[in-house]
């Protein structure tokens, strides 16, 4: 969980880290630079990049629907990872 709210954060912040780049590299940093920000699209750059991330994080996400979850559990000595297992 703490996964998809760190790839959440960091494609909403996506936009403000690189519009401070190109301030950076243009050598526009100054406070008047900041204040006159398209912080508007900014804001809707990122929302936009984190719906695309929780789309592409549903679609690569392989358990399969209507499947039983089986928790951690040892086998034998082994830890063997929770999983979902299809509904056969």
């Amino acid at each position: 969980m703490i996964r998809v709210f760190v790839t959440q954060l960091i494609l909403f912040l996506l936009p403000f880290l690189l519009y401070g780049g190109y301030l950076f590299l243009t050598r526009k940093m100054n406070k008047q630079a900041f204040i006159d920000a398209p912080r508007y699209w900014l804001i809707m750059a990122g929302i936009a990049l984190s719906l695309g991330g929780f789309v592409v994080l549903s679609q690569i996400n392989n358990n399969p629907v209507g499947g039983t979850y089986i928790p951690t559990h040892y086998e034998n000595g082994v830890l063997v990872p929770g999983q979902v297992k299809g509904s056969e």
